[in-house]
This record gives C-alpha cells, structure tokens and sequence, in this order.
C-alpha cells in the first residue's frame, strides 16, 4: 500500500508540472487613432514654430516632428522647412501602440532655427546652387585624411572633373532636399541632406579641431561623389568647413586614420 501511495503521488505531480499556471491577466485595449486627443498647430499663421500636444489620457507620446523625436505630451520645435510637412505621433497604449499624422503648412520662417540649414540651403523656397570652387587649384583629389583640408597629394582642377559645368541644389522646400545636375541643367541625382555638427574629429598630429560636423546624403551624391581612385557612391562626409559662400567636405574609407589617403570636395555657392 505504501508503494502505491508514492507511486500515486509521483503521477499527480507530474500531471502538475506539465500543466503550468498561467496569468490570464489582459494587458489592456489599444485607442482608436480616432479617439486620440492631439493638438498640432503653429504659433502664428503660416509660421514654422509648431506645437505638439497629447491630450488623450492613458496613453503615452512619441512625436516625430521630422528635426527631432520627443517622448514628452506636450512639445514645441521650430521647423526649417516650407510647405506642408507631416507630424507623426505614435500613441503608446497598454495592449500596443496606435499612430496617426497630423499636417502643418509653414508658408514663412519667422522663428529662428540652426543657422546651418540656411547655410546649405539658404532661406527661400528655390534654395543655394553650388559649383566647383574655381578659386584653389585643385577643387577635388585626393590628401591626409585627418590633417589637410586640400587634396595637396593628387589635386584635380575644374576642367579635369566628370562634369565641370555640373551643380547642386541644397532647398528646404517641403524637406531637406538635394538635387544635383549635370552642365545643361538635367537632374542626374535626387535625394534628401541631413547633418550632424556635433560630430567632429580632431587633427591626428595635434589634436586641434579639423572637422566641424559630418554631412549625410541618401538617394543621391556630390559632384565626383565617389573617393579619388574608386568608383562606388559616398554619401556621408566630413563638413571640413562651411560659410554662406564655401563648403569643404572629405571622406575616407572605412577604419582609416591619420594620414591615410582622404577625398576632398571644394565646392563654392553661385548666386543667381
């Protein structure tokens, strides 16, 4: 009898362990995107200073506001850009998540924003053109990666480039948008610019400051956009400087460092 008894016991636990308790607890409903209490609006009619508010209780925020994200109910950014521009909201709910636009129509920058923007792309709606800078040498080539700011090594001149009449288009209408054509004013590239100027590097020799921030293309590239000897597409560059009338970019492959082989890009604005 006592035999049994164990036995007995050893099959009722066994029966337990392969049947687990589990929580059947909801984790709760997801809101109608119609449902959500958001505000988006401008400061003043036509203006690019936007407000950003999440009224609808229990439910979390996530704006995209297209120059930064915010998780905060309620936000208020300057936008650099014209035209109607799209404000996504992400509504974080206990059971997922729900998303939704709203749209804005700046007409007029009347709130300032980083000076940048219009350094590439100037404060009207047909943005700045830029050409080969026809003032230095060599305006394309190859240098010390970390430590010039000209292509010193393998200096091209204008008339040696694939396309010396070629030219970009940096405009802020309706985005941040890159165009570049070639010398009878055909688009060859179309693609949007976005950039970073936290981001700089120090001279590899004494560690004074040689980048002022990095340059990021995607769908389309510079002028020459490749490194000086290669031929595959670059799309991101180190800005070596950048005033209302000069751009310097260059890059390098991957894992390079100091006094490795550089590109270099000298590029002008050509006021119409």
């Amino acid at each position: 009898m006592k035999k049994i008894l164990i036995i007995a016991t050893c099959i009722v636990g066994l029966f337990c362990a392969c049947n687990p308790i589990t929580d059947e607890t909801s984790l709760g409903g997801v809101t109608k995107e119609s449902d959500l209490k958001l505000k988006v609006y401008a400061t003043s009619s036509g203006g690019n200073q936007i407000v950003m508010v999440n009224k609808t209780k229990g439910v979390g925020s996530y704006w995209d506001y297209i120059v930064g994200k915010s998780s905060r109910d309620s936000v208020t950014a300057s936008l650099p850009f014209l035209g109607q521009q799209d404000i996504k909201f992400t509504g974080l709910c206990d059971g997922g998540t729900v998303s939704t636009t709203r749209t804005v129509n700046i007409t007029r920058i009347d709130h300032p924003v980083d000076s940048t923007w219009a350094l590439f792309a100037g404060e009207t709606a047909t943005g700045k053109k830029w050409v080969w800078d026809d003032t230095v040498d060599g305006c394309y080539g190859d240098g010390g990666w970390e430590a010039e700011f000209v292509p010193d090594w393998d200096p091209v001149p204008i008339s040696q480039t694939e396309d010396p009449g070629g030219y970009m288009v940096f405009d802020l209408n309706g985005g941040p948008n890159f165009t570049c054509y070639d010398s009878t004013g055909k688009i060859i590239r179309k693609g949007t610019f976005s950039f970073d100027m936290t981001n700089k590097i120090n001279n590899t020799d004494d560690g004074s400051q040689w980048s002022t921030g990095e340059l990021t293309l995607s769908g389309a590239t510079v002028l020459n956009g490749h490194l000086y000897g290669d031929t595959a597409p670059v799309y991101r560059f180190c800005i070596l400087s950048l005033t209302d009338n000069k751009m310097t970019l260059c890059a390098a492959p991957a894992n390079a460092v100091g006094w490795d082989s550089g590109t270099f890009w000298l590029f002008k604005c050509k006021n119409e």
